[in-house]
């Protein structure tokens, strides 16, 4: 897994006073927005499939399809 900092995860420029912080704070926030973001995709994910649940079973396949899951 890649490492990233604050300023490359977080488009535009940082706050001034984020940016301040020491670099262990900045590089403990980075791990804090990696793993948010992480858990996002896998809550969307589980929600997108969840949403299957409302579409008729025979359309299933073709659904999963069309949305690329």
């Amino acid at each position: 897994m890649t490492t990233k900092t604050l300023a490359e995860l977080v488009p535009g420029d940082l706050p001034p006073g984020i940016a301040a912080l020491p670099p262990d704070v900045l590089t403990e926030l980075a791990s804090v927005v990696m793993r948010a973001g992480r858990e996002q995709g896998e809550e969307l994910g589980a929600a997108a499939m969840s949403l299957l649940d409302f579409v008729p079973r025979f359309l299933r396949g073709a659904v999963k399809k069309a949305a690329g899951l």
